[in-house]
């Protein structure tokens, strides 16, 4: 009988511990609960100030600012040519990403929604080489600019992996189509500082800004499936499937 009760009490201290195991940042969703979706955007939301920062316990980089390290442009014959050079581009902003159409099926571990950004920024270096129309484009800078009514479609997949006798979720790379409607760029030291002809120059590119937009986004279309898989991937790691999505 002491045997017994002796293991009762070590299997419910075993258990107390399981459940203690889950930070208060990140909340559980109930595979039984009706609301599934909205619980789990509601967990999405909770964690949206560690996902900007970094969560240093669980090995997760932080999401702000996104760096992409280069996106170089170059297209076209020698009378029309587009070449341009984008180096340490720091994008602020996919912190303030938006949810919505969420669809998850957590027994098969796939969920579909939609992600939205008011505006992206960002900053860094380029070099510019190119004709744009009858305006032949040289120089290099800083740049800076941003994206407006930025959107895309998401497909999130998990494979459940068995590890140290218990089940886990490992994340299959994010598929991101994006959608951005409007960029607004401003190179520095254009025509080595020429305001009149860097004004004309800037007008020219953001009217014309597809040219641009058609390079950057599969970059970033990658960069951010890749970020946000990564933290995914460093959060299930820790905690188990039983864990994040409980039977009752």
């Amino acid at each position: 009988m002491y045997a017994l009760l002796t293991r009762l009490c070590l299997t419910a201290t075993l258990f107390t511990t399981v459940l203690a195991v889950l930070p208060p940042y990140i909340k559980p969703c109930k595979k039984s609960d009706p609301d599934i979706n909205k619980c789990i955007i509601r967990s999405i939301d909770q964690l949206r100030d560690k996902l900007s920062s970094g969560i240093p316990e669980l090995d997760a980089p932080a999401i702000e600012p996104l760096h992409l390290k280069q996106i170089r442009l170059s297209r076209g014959p020698v009378g029309a040519r587009l070449d341009v050079n984008l180096t340490d581009l720091q994008v602020s902003g996919p912190s303030s990403f938006k949810i919505r159409d969420f669809k998850a099926d957590v027994e098969n571990v796939v969920f579909t929604f939609k992600v939205s950004f008011d505006s992206l920024n960002f900053q860094g270096k380029y070099q510019i080489d190119a004709r744009v129309l009858l305006l032949k484009l040289t120089g290099q800078g800083e740049l800076t600019g941003s994206f407006h009514d930025y959107d895309s479609d998401v497909i999130l997949r998990a494979r459940k992996v068995f590890r140290d006798n218990d089940t886990y979720l490992n994340f299959e790379r994010m598929k991101v189509k994006l959608k951005i409607g409007k960029t607004n760029l401003h190179l520095s030291n254009l025509f080595g500082g020429d305001t009149v002809l860097a004004a004309a120059s800037h007008e020219l590119l953001n009217n014309n800004n597809n040219l641009i937009l058609d390079e950057i986004t599969p970059v970033l279309e990658t960069s951010l499936a890749e970020l946000f898989t990564d933290v995914a991937n460093k959060i299930t790691k820790s905690f188990t499937y039983r864990e994040l999505f409980p039977d009752n």
